[in-house]
C-alpha cells in the first residue's frame, strides 16, 4: 500500500491478534496512527488506547 493511504492522527481498527514480546494487541482493536513511514522493519507506528506505542505492518489495519 501506499504511505499515503493513512494519515497521523487517523484511528484505524486491527484486522488480527499481534503478539510481542512486550504483550498483544487483540484483533477488532481501534487504535491510533502516531507516524506513517519507512521504518525498519515495519510500516506504521500506532499507539493503543493506553498510549503504549507499536509498530505494525499495513496489513495489520483497515480503516473504521
Amino acid at each position: 500500500m501506499e504511505y499515503s493511504t493513512y494519515t497521523e492522527g487517523e484511528k484505524v481498527k486491527l484486522t488480527g491478534d499481534i503478539s510481542t514480546v512486550d504483550g498483544t494487541l487483540y484483533k477488532d482493536s481501534i487504535v491510533k496512527i502516531d507516524e506513517v513511514g519507512p521504518f525498519p522493519d515495519k510500516d506504521v507506528r500506532v499507539r493503543d488506547n493506553v498510549g503504549k506505542i507499536w509498530y505494525i505492518d499495513y496489513i495489520d489495519i483497515a480503516k473504521i
